[in-house]
């Protein structure tokens, strides 16, 4: 952490050109913020913001020895001001906003992690380091925010530096945002993975199949009838959700029914009643009324 803190530090020391005069307290500041001596770092540039006023280069030291304490509400409202009085510190902000926001979860704040990296998003994702976007997003997703945690999750597979966790999250909060459509790809390509042995499959097989039907009966009912009969085909050779299965051949037999293949259609509605041995169920009753319309011709 100390090599990062000089570089700025120096940085900003060339570009406001300290001098031996009033920006001592600064000069102090930031060797002490250097060693680690944050409450003393914040004595002087407290003294030198009373000597300058609203002086940038003074607000912005302000904003990250309050991060680094671990204070991010009193960070952000240093750097806010240090934007007020120059948006050139644009890129300096946003790289101490993802110093505070690590230091806040170190400290196990997870909120105090997302308000910092709330700030620095609207500056850039590439200001996101990949691992915070992730604990960003996994954050939101614990809040079920899923809609804001969808970004983030593809941002990151963006990088090229994600693996199979991340193509699952997105598949989750694809179906948690209503886009079950979307989301498929990245549960296929999960299953698909030596992960999916080893980790969540059970789980994910579920949801995937939830995607698969809900995706069908959008097709279904749109008329694009060999989407859906694929999505459905999909869904029984996996089996699960289970509860899902009698609905999953129902479907397939009114596509069947509609574009005439009869004999096909009649072995699907028969499935509906060997899945429900009890002969109970919504599903049942039209079953059996398809089969007597397809074998005796009665409505």
């Amino acid at each position: 952490m100390l090599r990062p803190i000089l570089l700025l530090f120096t940085t900003l020391v060339l570009a406001t050109g300290c001098n031996d005069g009033r920006d001592g307290a600064v000069e102090r500041g930031d060797r002490l913020q250097a060693l680690g001596s944050l409450d003393e770092a914040i004595a002087e540039y407290k003294l030198a913001l009373r000597q300058r006023g609203e002086a940038a280069d003074v607000l912005v030291r302000l904003g990250s020895a309050y991060g680094r304490r671990g204070q991010v509400e009193a960070a952000l409202q240093y750097f806010r001001r240090t934007l007020e009085q120059d948006s050139t510190y644009r890129d300096v902000v946003a790289v101490e906003l993802t110093e505070a926001a690590r230091v806040a979860r170190d400290q196990g704040s997870p909120d105090n992690m997302a308000r910092a990296l709330e700030m620095a998003q609207p500056m850039g994702t590439e200001f996101l380091p990949l691992d915070l976007k992730l604990e960003l997003a996994a954050h939101y997703v614990d809040l079920s925010d899923y809609g804001r945690a969808l970004p983030l999750y593809l941002s990151a597979l963006g990088s090229g530096e994600t693996g199979p966790e991340t193509w699952l999250a997105a598949a989750r909060a694809f179906q948690e945002s209503g886009g079950c459509r979307e989301g498929l790809a990245y549960f296929t390509r999960y299953l698909d993975s030596p992960a999916a042995r080893r980790g969540a499959g059970s789980a994910a097989r579920w949801q995937h199949g939830q995607c698969l039907f809900e995706v069908a009966e959008q097709d279904r009912a749109a008329g694009r009838s060999s989407q859906a009969l694929r999505n459905l085909d999909l869904l029984i050779r996996q089996g699960v959700p289970r509860t899902l299965l009698d609905r999953a051949h129902f479907s397939r037999a009114e596509i069947l029914r509609r574009v005439g293949n009869l004999d096909a259609a009649q072995a699907e509605y028969q499935m509906v009643l060997d899945l429900n041995p009890a002969l109970t169920g919504p599903l049942v009753r039209v079953a059996q009324e398809r089969i007597r319309e397809i074998r005796y011709g009665e409505p």
